[in-house]
């Protein structure tokens, strides 16, 4: 009797056995997920408040498009600190180093105004700006920006990514911008894992994924592009900065 029972715990200790084998993949996997996500909700909140901040830089500078790359660079410093403690103290010209080393290019997507709504209600005014210590008068092409309050709210239609849009002058003065960061994965094992489950499932339509994978394969890290959204009335006036209007782009 005593052999059977030693036997019957011998053959439950075994399955026992098989179960952790089973199971302590599973739940360090589970685990090293969770810490991950834990993570990319932290870097995707970072993005969305850096986003903020360049959209309301941008609304000061006529939606300049350099300026706002730089302001997202900057406030994505502290997600970096620890590797680079000197990073929030950099110049002007080194954030741009890092802005074109880290985010690339597209970093910042103008959504609204796009450059068929610039050329619908930019109007040529005078303004008197400084240079070489002399106050001189400058013709630009802008959206008018002041008094906006009394100024005519009809509409116009203009094609917005293929569509017919109505949209007023007010509308026009809204800065919607869309910002990009690839985001490196640091948790390891569960970085390839995510990785190879986002582009499966269609992210490589993001697009900003591409500059991400020439990142990822210049340093050999695992990064995806995490992107936050912010809407601001512009608080100067929108200009082009060349004759495309490569800054709404």
């Amino acid at each position: 009797m005593q052999s059977k029972k030693g036997a019957l715990r011998k053959r439950q200790g075994g399955f026992s056995l098989v179960e952790h084998i089973w199971l302590w993949p599973v739940l360090v996997m589970l685990t090293l997920g969770s810490i991950q996500l834990g993570l990319l909700f932290k870097a995707r909140a970072t993005v969305n408040n850096a986003t903020f901040l360049a959209a309301r830089e941008g609304s000061i500078n006529h939606a300049d498009k350099s300026v706002m790359r730089n302001t997202l660079a900057k406030a994505m410093a502290p997600l970096y600190v620890k590797k680079a403690p000197n990073l929030a103290k950099l110049t002007r010209s080194q954030v741009e180093q890092v802005a074109a080393a880290i985010i690339g290019k597209g970093a910042i997507q103008v959504i609204s105004p796009t450059p068929e709504i610039f050329r619908t209600f930019a109007v040529k005014q005078y303004s008197l700006e400084k240079s070489r210590g002399k106050t001189r008068e400058r013709q630009t092409l802008q959206i008018p920006n002041d008094n906006l309050n009394v100024r005519s709210s009809a509409t116009r239609t203009v094609k917005v990514s293929g569509n017919n849009v109505a949209i007023n002058l007010q509308d026009a003065n809204l800065l919607k911008i869309r910002g990009h960061w690839c985001y490196e994965l640091e948790v390891p094992m569960v970085n390839v894992l995510i990785r190879k489950t986002m582009r499966t499932l269609g992210s490589a339509s993001h697009p900003h994924w591409a500059n991400c994978e020439a990142l990822s394969l210049v340093d050999g890290k695992h990064r995806i592009p995490v992107s936050g959204h912010s809407i601001v009335r512009m608080q100067s006036p929108v200009r082009c900065s060349d004759t495309r209007c490569n800054n709404l782009k």
